[in-house]
């Protein structure tokens, strides 16, 4: 196994570890946290990582925290996505989907994540997700299809 791919299984380990036992509440912070363990990471990276580990925000009471999506959580974690979800709205072409704000990042990975095959992709901004379906004609029906996998009906 390569060096790198020895750093990435590490940083990756320790990410986790410290997203399990401490309640992280940005990137900024676990940046810190991570070069306090003796990992320099770049933002960018650390962005990467979050999401190819399935890192997302959940609201708690002191406000929100870095979960990882644990199969046995996807119950737990698609309550939390619903209560982020403004309205799900569409046109012939597109579907798009109003967060509040800072939440739509969470809901569209949420959705990715899913691997609807009536879905080309995603695209997020801070309240704003736009969802591209695989083909026009069924872009009504995707608007029910994201309410049955979100649980809002």
């Amino acid at each position: 196994m390569s060096k790198k791919i020895q750093e990435i299984q590490n940083r990756h380990a320790v990410i986790k570890s410290l997203i399990s036992t401490q309640e992280i509440y940005n990137q900024t912070q676990l940046v810190k946290v991570l070069k306090q363990k003796g990992i320099n990471v770049t933002q960018a990276t650390l962005s990467r990582d979050l999401t190819e580990l399935g890192v997302v925000r959940v609201p708690t009471s002191s406000g929100l925290v870095y979960k990882i999506v644990a199969a046995g959580n996807e119950s737990i974690l698609k309550s939390h996505i619903a209560e982020e979800v403004i309205s799900i709205d569409g046109n012939e072409c597109l579907v798009v989907i109003k967060t509040f704000p800072g939440r739509a990042q969470g809901v569209a990975l949420f959705l990715d994540k899913q691997n609807e095959p009536e879905f080309l992709g995603t695209v997020a901004g801070d309240d704003t997700i736009i969802v591209i379906p695989r083909t026009v004609k069924r872009a009504k029906k995707i608007i029910e299809k994201i309410k049955t996998i979100l649980g809002i009906k």
